[in-house]
């Protein structure tokens, strides 16, 4: 399919923040800080960006914020499934999501997700009716700056399974489209642990990449 011109928006959590264009406070993780640890020269090198502009389309909107759940209820602010967070992405032709991995650090339990990420699927395609659904399943990074602290203490992974189980389950029901970053296994440069360096990104925005061009 040729996505040149289409226009991409973006749902998901810190990893997919960035100075300027998410909120400017403490909700956005990829500040001066991150910028600069990371070895980021701009919103270029972030993975949704490096996705947008890979497949020619053009960034509409990005509604994501640092410690966001998919459930309402946990974490930082509204939950992804909420009218709130699924009526906030524009216009879009296609939109990607990269959610779920603060709902198991957040001790959001299977079944809720379930209900949580079927519910934002339901609400999204009823908002969008024309638009490209892409779910990205979970996928774990690794600390490769060592004057940087862990985010999540000394062992970080957040197990991809079976929370990105259940995202192929709801996204096959919702007839949405799966990055399968959890089965590639891959393991992404990060800052702490968790979010992704520049290098981490453009190892995402690669696996993007190919499960779209491959479609």
């Amino acid at each position: 399919m040729d996505y040149t011109g289409k226009k991409i928006s973006v749902l998901g959590d810190s990893v997919s923040t960035f100075k300027g264009i998410t909120k400017d406070d403490p909700n956005t993780f990829y500040g001066n800080h991150a910028i600069e640890v990371g070895g980021f020269s701009g919103v270029e090198d972030t993975w949704w960006m490096r996705v947008i502009n890979g497949l020619g389309g053009v960034f509409e909107r990005d509604n994501a914020f640092s410690g966001s759940c998919v459930t309402d209820g946990y974490g930082l602010g509204r939950g992804m499934c909420t009218h709130e967070r699924t009526g906030a992405l524009g216009d879009p032709d296609v939109i990607l999501i990269f959610a779920g991995a603060n709902d198991i650090g957040f001790g959001v339990p299977e079944d809720t997700f379930r209900r949580s990420y079927a519910l934002m699927l339901d609400r999204l395609r009823e908002k969008y009716p024309a638009a490209e659904l892409w779910c990205g399943t979970i996928v774990n990074g690794v600390k490769v700056l060592d004057d940087e602290p862990y985010f999540m203490g000394e062992d970080p992974a957040t197990p991809p399974e079976p929370f990105s189980s259940i995202i192929r389950e709801c996204a096959a029901a919702a007839g949405a489209n799966v990055v399968d970053m959890a089965a590639s296994g891959v393991l992404y440069d990060a800052i702490d642990g968790c979010h992704p360096t520049a290098g981490g990104m453009a190892q995402l925005a690669g696996l993007w990449l190919e499960a779209i061009r491959s479609r």
